[in-house]
């Protein structure tokens, strides 16, 4: 590449405006507005753009200049992006103490911290975070994990480039090369992960490089192959034309709900149509799809466009909380809110810091500030305003408390009593949202002592479940060592107990280890335990609406109705605990703040908000989970199996059960119980498992 003016690098205020149409449509997208369900493929577009905006900037500075400063490049990075960030996460942790319960903020720690070092697309792999569930989208950091992976990528890039640079300097069409193999690796991952683990596909950096290299091979591409005009600019004014009304016209109709695709699919898809729009505005100013991007009032906001990336998510969340209007509406105040905060940051704080020219001298000394400052925050001011305990200020829209549960118990002067009863102010949340129990223990057949956590001269109980089967646990560990039996565990979260089943909804780390825990347990080392009695528990994932698909057979596969599966897999695992010599006990479906499922009221946001014990109240559901019958209908004729119900323990004043009994916690969240009300109520639940008669003498 050789430096003259035909090579040269121009501002193009029609790509500021593509950064326009994209952030607006992923403000609809967060906003869930009917239709646009689909339109999280923008963020495909951000990638493509920041990868042909950023190689050709550079590149620019290495046909004038001769070589690459790497100090030069990383200050610019620092100086334009991290202010902005940091202010913004500041200032939205601020805001959430104003509007959210601290056990609403616990959750949030890490995500502040994750976004303020740029990580936060790992950290939500890690939490085995749904970007399009209700997990991480309550987070108001969530949108960070695509600014972590643009990060990671100017990390890396420039020392490609500079590689590159000294060993074939100069010569493009090796760059090209090196930049085709890393993008067909790197789609090969998005592909491999699609299958394995859908949440590690759509946020790791491996599997989303693809996207940035595509617009560097298009800088580059255009850079060596295309014919400019003297002024420099390139032109193809029928072919630009044409990509152009393509490459819109495609994300239109691709973020719509009209085309069915997967998340996987529809982003590869989405990544060619975003280099035919790139492309077609680039070399066809001129075009009325460029013009359009190219007014005025679209290149602002494309200017402001990181900043209103960065506003309008916690923007979004507050109004929500806020104001109870239709999703249009919401995306529309959300967006104004944005564009304001955005510009205020962009005159009073990212120009005067990005061309302040004082920084100009010293660019590794200003990289090492802005990383401090950074570093500083997410370790020193984030937790402690994330962890205040000051109450909220802003009440939500609703607290999660049962109305129906004070009906219910309206003539029961007792249960009223209790219910009528303050909210201790001394809770601890952290304490209580961490209360979950022993923690993982599996053994492989090999070493099946492995399992025992306590070593006693009684009858040999074995828990095998989920999270659920853990929250128990700790009671039952307690029971043990009072009462000197033997208790041996094989928990692992998320992971069923039946035999042959797997949750490829959970992370992939907690689908390994279920993997591992349950590979010949039932057939190998159980028989080597000499068990007496069999604890089964999990959470019931048998309403088909919701795990159709999600829990499969250990090969991956999803073979015929998910119900007549469970009930298969149940048997069989029955089956084989009989032939193991022990008794099978299966633990009934225990109740959450809303029925069966995970999904629920927060139950310590609630405590927090509350004044009262009543508003925090739960109404267990009349109707049971199938997977109640299952265990039922399994159980029947046979007297080596039994089923025991634990709701009378844990909600003793049905229909109305306690957030609170004896000053004990009973609930962490939604699905799961504290392991202090297990420890609290473990011979009320010893009592209930004896009832069923299996249980040695």
């Amino acid at each position: 590449m050789s430096t003259t003016p035909a090579s040269a690098w121009r501002y193009r205020p029609e790509l500021d405006g593509l950064r326009t149409f994209a952030v607006v449509a992923i403000v609809f997208f967060h906003a869930r507005v009917a239709g646009a369900s689909s339109s999280f493929i923008v963020l495909d577009l951000f990638f493509v753009l920041s990868g042909f905006l950023v190689t050709n900037v550079v590149l620019s500075e290495v046909d004038a200049t001769g070589e690459l400063r790497l100090g030069r490049y990383y200050a610019r990075r620092v100086r334009r992006l991290l202010p902005a960030a940091v202010v913004t996460i500041v200032v939205t942790s601020v805001v959430f103490v104003l509007v959210a319960s601290e056990p609403e903020r616990l959750g949030l720690v890490r995500d502040a911290q994750a976004a303020l070092v740029y990580l936060a697309n790992w950290q939500f792999i890690a939490d085995g975070a749904d970007y399009f569930a209700g997990d991480v989208r309550d987070s108001p950091f969530m949108h960070f994990w695509s600014l972590s992976v643009e990060e990671q990528y100017y990390i890396v890039f420039p020392l490609l480039l500079l590689a590159w640079w000294k060993l074939a300097p100069g010569r493009a069409r090796v760059l090209l090369g090196g930049l085709s193999v890393l993008t067909a690796l790197s789609v090969a991952s998005q592909l491999y992960w699609a299958q394995v683990d859908p949440t590690r596909a759509y946020f790791a950096t491996d599997a989303r490089l693809f996207q940035l290299l595509a617009g560097a091979i298009l800088a580059v591409a255009l850079r060596e192959f295309a014919t400019r005009r003297a002024e420099g600019g390139i032109h193809w004014r029928r072919a630009g034309r044409a990509l152009a009304v393509a490459g819109l016209g495609g994300y239109v109709l691709l973020g719509s709900e009209l085309v069915d695709m997967s998340v996987s699919h529809r982003n590869l898809l989405a990544t060619l149509l975003a280099v035919s729009l790139v492309v077609g505005t680039y070399t066809a100013p001129g075009s009325l799809v460029a013009r359009g991007f190219a007014l005025p009032w679209m290149t602002y906001l494309g200017k402001i466009s990181y900043g209103i990336y960065l506003w309008h998510y916690p923007v979004l969340l507050v109004l929500g909380r806020v104001f109870d209007v239709r999703p249009a509406l919401l995306a529309l105040m959300a967006l104004v809110g944005a564009i304001a905060l955005a510009s205020m940051s962009y005159q009073m704080l990212e120009t005067p810091i990005r061309r302040g020219r004082v920084l100009d001298a010293f660019p590794w000394p200003a990289v090492a500030a802005g990383l401090a400052v950074s570093v500083g925050t997410a370790l020193v001011v984030v937790g402690p305003i994330l962890t205040s305990e000051r109450q909220p200020s802003v009440a939500a829209a609703s607290v999660g408390g049962s109305i129906a549960a004070e009906a219910a118990v309206a003539e029961d002067e007792a249960v009223v009593r209790k219910l009528a009863r303050q909210v201790p102010g001394d809770l601890d949340f952290r304490k209580i949202s961490n209360d979950r129990g022993p923690g993982v223990t599996f053994c492989r057949p090999s070493a099946p002592a492995d399992c025992t956590v306590v070593d006693g001269d009684g009858p040999h109980v074995v828990v095998v479940g989920d999270s659920h089967a853990r929250m128990l646990s700790a009671g039952l560990v307690e029971l043990a060592e009072e009462r000197g039996f033997r208790l041996s565990m094989s928990v692992v979260n998320s992971c069923p107990w039946q035999d042959g089943l797997l949750n490829v909804e959970a992370p992939e780390g907690s689908q390994r280890r279920c993997l591992d825990a349950r590979q010949d347990f039932y057939d190998q080392t159980l028989p080597a335990m000499d068990a007496d009695v069999v604890i089964l528990a999990n959470l019931a994932r048998s309403a088909p609406d919701r795990w159709q698909g999600k829990v499969v057979d250990q090969d991956g596969r999803a073979r015929g109705d998910l119900n007549q599966r469970q009930l298969e897999a149940t048997r069989q695992t029955v089956r084989k605990i009989n032939r193991a010599g022990a008794t099978a006990v299966m633990v009934r479906s225990i109740v959450g703040t809303d029925g069966w499922e995970m999904e629920g009221p927060d139950p310590l946001d609630c405590l927090a908000r509350a004044k009262r014990q009543r508003e925090c109240a739960v109404s267990p559901p009349l109707d049971r989970p199938v997977a109640d019958g299952i265990y039922e209908s399994v159980a029947i004729g046979n007297d080596d199996a039994t089923t025991v119900d634990l709701n009378p323990v844990f909600c003793p004043d049905a229909p109305a059960c306690r957030p609170i009994i004896d000053g004990v916690v009973v609930w962490r969240d939604a699905a799961h119980l504290t392991g202090s009300i297990t420890r609290h109520l473990r011979t009320e639940v010893w009592a209930a498992v004896e009832d069923t008669g299996v249980v040695p003498g």
